[in-house]
């Protein structure tokens, strides 16, 4: 019989049976391709699988197979396994796949994995290092100290000093701390991967704690380009809490993680492969390598029909019927015995059950109190737990090793380690190595023990396990808190049970684990609440209700669940203000808190309720610095993890300012969103000063980076250029690359609005860089967006229109409220431009629906007015022109670039005074480009309007100038056209109009501009038929200007020749719509709008349709 009795990947090899991998020929062809572009750094293909069945169906021993495949490829494979009983226990698969590569990497080896080499050797990498995608990699000591989070060990072994590396360490925000922990994993893979390819496989993911799955996926992102493999095996199983506790994974958290998940697989990063039950015709080719032999008909029918296709569970009903003697070989065949009584069990469970009934009961009922333990366990703390002598226990144990139940528990033997590999042996050992330990062969075995205890039996034996292994870790028992917390907490036992989720939510703060922290608080705050507020912990620094609810909400609050958050903050507010003498500091916090996540709710008046409350709390607080000294003694590890590992002693002085500089800056954002700019601004560099003399750079970058925006367009930009870099630098010092990103996004914008090209393409390749190393998936709709608004100046439609498309589809992946509605308006301003109107106006409409609750709002309503009122819809123009120039300006960048389409749209109506009041303000915009519309040719048609013909004049030639030197093709040539009616109007001579419209009508051609070309044509057209004798025309075009512009002052002119209905079929042909056009517009019949012109041309006395547009033109109509 050859059914293995051992898990693969467990490191007990010489208790496996080597079996053949039956069927699978798909699944190991996927693996094949996958392991080669790893190996050979192939640009294309996923380097990330999951594979994924129901128990039993051959998931690790397929895992088994591609860490055998990667060895033969010279592979580092780096493997572990979750367990149930680990999975509030952050990072644990991941810390037991490292531990060993640390430990076998010599001392040399790994300071240069780590970024430690020789100073001159360091200082050329740095040089190297100056592009965008080394900016902003760890080396180094934040590198170290980052990693000591998970191996505490590392600095010592590296010759460091904790206090003293902990001195060196950024003052840095929770996230960007996670971001480093995450970052510092993937640097250390990345570096060791370039000498040799690496297989990273985590089995059983199911059970694996929240903080590993995230820390994979992003090293999925991270580690795309990298020769970094990752495996993942789970089973579909929901996740469980322990001792009734709720699922911390809300649904809302749950379906983003699947649409990650389904990016990835979208994007072509992560591989799916799920595996179904074995064929009959692999089945019965792996019973045959079970039983090797003749096996009779029916023995094989019967088992075979009993598995379907569950490898695991066929040997377990081979395993039973050799291990009973009821399947014996006798000269090659398998031979049957009582054939008529063999039963066989209906499931795994009946079948592992069947298999431990071999055992004695004594050896069993010891089996079922060590499965409790977990998937090992020390033997000298069960030996405590059954209140037995070790030595007594020990023919138990043999007995269970000889039926392979268990096994010694031995990672590599003495005679295996090279002298080096001695030295760092201690360091990176489990702490709880020097114990005897004992490993269950399977996990489904422990799975069966476990099931078989009743309820009350299980908590009284969970107890004692607790007391059993605190004082077999004895003074290395904080180590192990989430372990001891949880049999405490399965055992009953309060006090211990609290102590130690209290000290097991502050290791998960410290590793960034947020979800992990929430459940042992949530069940600390459930003991406390459950005795009224007695104490249940003889130590001081039991924490009180409302400090464990605002630690909880704040780290709700960090995980974006903004719901639970605002519960929490709230719970933690009424048992403040139900205290007798409540901290000011506490309050100060909380409210703070909760005007933060109100403030990301959109529920302004609370929000700015809160801070309020809390700023005052803040000012009172002077005479409370004991109070906050109890604080950082109740709650050493800071729930906003400020300050970073090893700076819990922090001076009270210190944590005041740390917290007004939230303060501020919260109050700041608060004030941008209400548009308030001014406010704002004092308030940001107030924060700025402070965070200044704590050495905080994040929060200088932050302060600065505000105010830069609030600076805007006009006559700052150039100030507000430089506070965006000087933090965006910031940003890079301390190795933030989202921040840094978006900074560089909005740099590349700004750019190309003054014109910069370069620059703007330089800044937003830089960003797409780091976007796509780090995963910023927000950053990649951005990028596409500003690559098509660069495509949409140079006229290039079609590469506009890809990148349009692309930045779309991200926002609509990723319900980015403030990207749709941009991206919507650059499509319609496309379309427009482009001559396709229709579609242009469904875009707008879209645009504005999807502003509605954005600060594009205006922006957006007044962009669509000024298409109106360019394509002649005067009375529906008029209504969203007003509309927009009623909402109030936002603040920053985000307000005044839309000005200039309000006072052309406005000029375009014939309203020069409400053009009048926009005009001074946009003189200040001068030299900008705001959706390829230059800034310098509105003010050049603002002032043909009005007559002022040398002012009009200088701002064509600006706006030649920027185009010319951007590139920005379509707008020259609506320039210059605008110069051609313009010629037109002062009455020039008519080649100057002929040579103008010639050269317009060369680049829109060239553009594909058809709409535009036939425009042009019918003002060159007309400019001929209106044409008088060259001896007269220089005498007559000064008293034609000068009689135009009177009548249009006057409200005389055309008004007075044509009626009502002639001005608006004369103004729509002179914006260049057909006959049927003008008729859908105006709501007539196409013979009706050919009547009204007919008596256009016999009132104005032209001969035709372009020689009418040309004197509306010159009259100033149009």
């Amino acid at each position: 019989m050859q059914a293995p009795f051992v898990d693969p990947l467990i490191k007990l090899e010489r208790l496996r049976t080597p079996l053949p991998l039956i069927g699978r020929s798909f699944e190991l062809q996927v693996i094949r391709v996958l392991l080669e572009t790893v190996a050979q750094d192939v640009a294309v293909g996923a380097r990330a699988l999951t594979i994924s069945g129901e128990m039993g169906v051959g998931k690790t021993r397929l895992l088994a197979a591609l860490c055998q495949e990667a060895s033969r490829r010279h592979f580092l494979v780096l493997e572990a396994s979750a367990y149930e009983t680990g999975k509030t226990i952050p990072y644990f698969p991941i810390i037991e796949a490292l531990r060993p590569f640390l430990r076998s990497t010599s001392r040399d080896q790994l300071r240069h994995y780590l970024g430690l080499s020789p100073l001159s050797q360091q200082e050329d990498d740095e040089e190297d290092a100056t592009g965008s995608q080394g900016a902003l990699s760890l080396a180094g000591e934040p590198l170290i100290a980052a990693l000591t989070r998970l191996f505490p060990e590392l600095p010592t072994f590296l010759d460091y000093e904790k206090r003293t590396l902990y001195e060196h360490v950024e003052l840095l925000s929770p996230d960007l701390e996670k971001f480093r922990l995450f970052d510092a994993v993937a640097t250390l893979l990345e570096h060791a991967a370039e000498e040799q390819p690496i297989v990273l496989a985590i089995d059983d993911l199911q059970w694996a704690d929240s903080a590993s799955l995230e820390l994979m996926l992003y090293l999925t992102v991270r580690l795309h380009t990298s020769r970094v493999a990752l495996i993942g095996v789970t089973r579909p199983e929901p996740p469980r809490g322990y001792n009734g506790e709720e699922s911390l994974i809300s649904a809302e958290a749950a379906t983003t993680a699947a649409r990650v998940v389904g990016d990835l697989m979208r994007q072509g990063m992560l591989l799916l492969l799920p595996l179904s039950p074995l064929s009959q015709e692999e089945a019965t080719e792996h019973l045959q390598a079970l039983l090797p032999g003749v096996v009779p008909e029916s023995v094989q029918q019967s088992l075979l029909s009993r598995a379907e296709g569950n490898p695991f569970f066929l040997e377990e009903l081979v395993r039973t019927l050799t291990l009973s003697q009821q399947l014996l070989l006798r000269n090659g065949i398998w031979q049957a015995q009582r054939v008529n009584n063999i039963k066989l069990p209906d499931g795994i469970v009946l079948a592992v059950e069947q298999r431990l009934y071999s055992l004695s009961a004594p050896c069993r009922d010891l089996l079922q109190v060590a499965a409790l333990f977990g998937r090992s366990f020390p033997l000298d703390a069960l030996a405590m737990v059954v209140a037995g002598e070790v030595n007594d226990l020990l023919a138990l144990i043999d007995e269970a090793v000889g039926a392979a139940i268990i096994a010694s528990d031995v990672i590599v033997s003495d005679n295996e380690q090279t002298e080096e590999e001695n030295a760092i042996w201690p360091l990176f050992l489990r702490e709880d190595m020097p114990m005897q330990r004992y490993l269950f062969c399977q996990g489904i075995v422990q799975e069966v023990l476990i099931a078989s205890l009743p309820a009350n039996r299980v908590r009284q034996l969970h107890g004692a396990i607790g007391k059993a292994l605190e004082s077999c870790y004895a003074e290395d028992s904080v180590k192990h808190a989430a372990e001891l917390a949880r049999h405490y907490a399965l055992g009953g036992e309060k006090e211990a049970t609290l102590r130690w989720s209290l000290q097991a939510g502050e290791d998960a703060v410290q590793q960034q684990a947020h979800r992990e922290a929430i459940g042992h608080f949530r069940l600390a705050l459930k003991l406390l609440e459950a005795e009224k507020g007695a104490k249940i912990s003889s130590s001081e620094q039991q924490p009180s209700v409302a400090e464990l609810f605002m630690s909880i909400g704040e780290l709700w609050l960090m995980l974006g669940e903004l719901d639970p958050a605002a519960h929490a903050l709230q719970q933690a507010l009424q048992r403040l203000q139900q205290s007798s003498a409540p901290s000011p500091w506490l309050l100060s916090r909380v409210n703070r808190l909760l005007g933060d996540t109100y403030r990301l709710q959109a529920r302004y008046d609370q929000a700015l309720a809160h801070l309020q409350i809390a700023s005052n709390a803040l000012d009172e607080e002077n005479g409370s610095q004991e109070q906050v000294g109890k604080m950082v003694e109740h709650i050493r590890w800071r729930p906003d993890s400020y300050y970073g590992v090893g700076a819990v002693e922090l001076q009270t002085g210190k944590l005041n300012t740390s917290e007004r500089i939230h303060m501020l800056q919260s109050q700041a954002t608060l004030q941008v969103l209400l548009n308030r700019p001014q406010e704002a601004e004092t308030l940001l560099w107030q924060s700025y000063h402070l965070a200044i003399s704590i050495g905080d750079r994040g929060g200088q970058a932050f302060a600065l980076h505000w105010v830069g925006y609030l600076r805007g367009w006009g006559e700052q930009i150039h100030e507000t250029i430089r506070l965006q870099e000087q933090a965006h630098t910031l940003y890079l010092a301390i190795g933030d690359p989202f921040r840094a990103t978006l900074g560089e996004l909005g740099l590349g914008m700004i750019y190309q609005g003054l014109g910069e090209m370069e620059k703007s393409r330089l800044y937003s390749l830089r960003a797409m860089e780091h976007a796509r190393r780090y995963g910023i998936r927000r950053a990649f709709g951005w990028f596409h967006w500003n690559q098509g608004m660069m495509a949409y100046s140079l006229g290039e439609w079609e590469n506009s229109m890809a990148h349009l498309q692309e930045a779309l589809q991200e926002a609509m992946t990723h319900d980015d409220a403030r990207l749709k509605p941009v991206v919507l308006l650059t499509l319609a301003e496309l379309a427009f431009r482009r001559g396709n109107w229709r579609e242009a106006e469904q875009l707008f409409l879209d645009s504005i629906q999807a502003a509605t609750a954005t600060e594009w709002f205006p922006s957006t309503i007044a962009l669509y007015g000024h298409f109106l009122a360019v394509t002649g819809r005067r009375v529906a123009a008029r209504t969203q022109l007003d509309r927009a120039a009623a909402i109030a300006e936002p603040p920053g960048i985000d307000g005044s670039f839309y000005l200039p389409f309000l006072a052309e749209g406005y000029i375009h109506l014939d309203l020069p005074d409400q053009a009048a009041i926009y005009s001074e303000r946009i003189r200040n915009l001068h030299s900008f480009v705001y959706y390829g519309n230059a800034v310098d040719r509105i003010l050049g048609v603002i002032a043909a309007h009005m007559g002022n013909w040398a002012e009009a004049e200088e701002a064509f030639e600006n706006g030649l100038l920027l185009c010319q030197r951007m590139g920005n093709r379509p707008e020259e040539a609506a320039i210059l056209y605008e110069q051609a009616r313009m010629a037109m109007m002062r009455g020039e001579v008519v080649t100057r109009v002929h040579t103008l419209c010639a050269e317009a009508r060369e680049i829109f051609l060239a553009c594909g501009m058809e709409r535009a070309v036939a425009m042009v044509d019918t003002l060159h057209d007309g400019a001929d038929l209106l044409a008088e004798p060259a001896d007269t025309a220089e005498q007559e075009a000064v008293s034609q200007t000068t009689e135009a512009a009177a009548e249009r002052a006057n409200g005389a002119g055309l008004e007075q020749q044509l009626t009502k209905r002639e001005l608006e079929v004369l103004r729509l042909v002179a914006e260049g719509y057909t006959d049927r056009e003008v008729a859908d517009i105006l709501i007539i019949s196409p013979r009706t709008a050919n009547r009204h012109l007919s008596n256009i041309f016999m009132k104005l006395d032209v001969p035709g349709r372009a020689a009418a547009v040309a004197y509306a033109v010159r009259q100033g109509l149009v």
